[in-house]
């Protein structure tokens, strides 16, 4: 049960991303009645060119900086109101990362791979892949963007066993790839919880939710590797629901304790 525990959530989407529903303000509205007390939101990370799609244009980064600001200074001495992005690590934007936060209404940065990079600098969709040889590919870019600093989190990490394949030994490898590294930096990882809103489907291993995947997490008890719940809500009513409160519980089942307070770059 979290009753008693601090209530918190640094995965939070609003309308802006296209595929979601409700503006930050309903988002902030729901977090109070759900006692939540530090509330992040960290819409998808749009690029200066548009590419990747399903997030806000460009054009509008610096108008959601300014919204996320005015809902911290509206909820400020009721609940902590933080604002950031979840966004893919691209080699050849350090600058853009840079750039972003320096911008005082940018407090932090998620590491959400929905692309990854190869080593020759082609991008595929985590969401198409054809085979689990590709796995490896992806944890390797993901620790990429752990040791740029520039993230304080991976965003569901295992998301690539959404894809429909036996678990074989590209899959063994791509686990120990991402939890080595996480052990290495001392990089967080998110248990994220959109992946039980998601409905079961028979997969080679059994019927299962898409992610978070067991045999992932059993290899990070024990690492002293730092783990986040988030909500990764694209509704209001999903800020701090009852998948969020069954995905606390499962981490201590799990013999894994879920930290609370998010670290900021600044």
């Amino acid at each position: 049960m979290t009753e008693g525990m601090e209530r918190v959530n640094y995965h939070t989407h609003c309308e802006r991303c296209r595929h979601a529903r409700g503006s930050a303000g309903e988002y902030a509205e729901e977090a109070m009645k759900a006692g939540v007390v530090k509330l992040g939101f960290s819409d998808h990370l749009p690029f200066y060119d548009d590419r990747f799609g399903l997030r806000m244009p460009y054009s509008e980064i610096e108008e959601y900086m300014e919204e996320i600001a005015a809902l911290r200074e509206k909820w400020k001495g009721k609940m902590d109101i933080f604002c950031g992005f979840e966004g893919e690590y691209v080699r050849e934007d350090t600058a853009y990362y840079e750039k972003l936060l320096s911008n005082e209404n940018c407090e932090y940065l998620l590491l959400g791979q929905h692309f990854y990079e190869t080593a020759q600098g082609e991008f595929f969709n985590v969401y198409q892949l054809k085979e689990t040889g590709q796995y490896e590919a992806y944890s390797a870019n993901v620790v990429e963007g752990m040791r740029t600093g520039f993230f304080r989190y991976a965003a569901h990490p295992d998301l690539i066993f959404l894809n429909d394949f036996v678990w074989d030994i590209h899959c063994d490898r791509a686990c120990d790839i991402l939890i080595d590294g996480a052990v290495k930096y001392g990089f967080a990882l998110e248990y994220n919880v959109n992946g039980f809103r998601r409905e079961k489907k028979q997969y080679p291993d059994g019927e299962r939710f898409p992610y978070p995947h067991e045999k992932f997490w059993e290899r990070v008890r024990g690492t002293g590797i730092p783990v986040f719940v988030g909500s990764d809500c694209h509704d209001p009513r999903q800020v701090y629901d009852g998948k969020v409160e069954r995905s606390y519980e499962k981490l201590r089942e799990s013999g894994i304790l879920p930290e609370l307070n998010l670290l900021f770059q600044k």
